[in-house]
């Protein structure tokens, strides 16, 4: 069970630098559309785009991450998908916040120190899920600098897992963490994000 038509749903994108609200329109099969805020005509809402939710479900307030399926600008319509929790989620030893953050990384080691970019799906205390264009490979370190709504979040993690998604990688990455710095950014990072997106329905 999900929301209903006509509920509020707050979102985070990417693009945006603060969350905002939405409409739900209507439910087809797995499938939600929501009519956006006007504040959301500049942005660019991409297909597969990381997308996180935050609404009232039996009287609780729940976080879900999901994914872009269709944007129709002319309507501000957008309509995603909810994601399902892998078999791998129950294996991790902490949590996954869903994210929708902008990033870019290099390559550590590599010759011409090239910059890529790619955007973060979740994020936990030890590790992140990476979407990217390029094809890297298991053991590679990346340097990453993580783009948080008013900070910039700078790390070192290590490809553990690997997946190919007709036109992006998915890739799990372990953080190396050296000192508390780091960990302790991801932990305040975590907790204003969901003060914010589940602040209202929380009152």
């Amino acid at each position: 069970m999900g929301p209903a038509e006509g509920s509020v749903i707050t979102m985070r994108h990417y693009s945006m630098i603060n969350v905002f609200d939405s409409i739900l329109e209507k439910i087809i099969d797995d499938q939600i559309v929501v009519k956006l805020p006007k504040e959301c005509r500049k942005a660019t809402f991409l297909e597969g785009d990381p997308l996180v939710t935050a609404y009232e479900l039996d009287e609780k307030a729940v976080i879900r991450g999901a994914r872009i399926v269709d944007y129709n600008k002319d309507e501000s319509l957008l309509t995603y998908r909810e994601d399902v929790p892998d078999e791998g989620s129950r294996l991790r030893s902490y949590d996954r916040f869903p994210v929708s953050l902008y990033a870019d990384y290099r390559v550590a080691g590599t010759a011409g120190n090239r910059k890529y970019y790619a955007l973060v799906k979740d994020i936990s205390d030890y590790g992140l899920m990476l979407y990217a264009k390029e094809e890297h490979y298991k053991g590679h370190k990346l340097n990453l600098d993580i783009y948080l709504a008013r900070d910039i979040l700078s790390l070192t993690a290590e490809i553990v897992r690997k997946a190919d998604h007709n036109g992006y990688f998915e890739y799990g990455l372990k953080i190396r963490h050296n000192g508390p710095i780091v960990f302790n950014q991801i932990k305040n990072f975590v907790r204003k994000e969901q003060e914010e997106l589940i602040g209202k329905f929380s009152k």
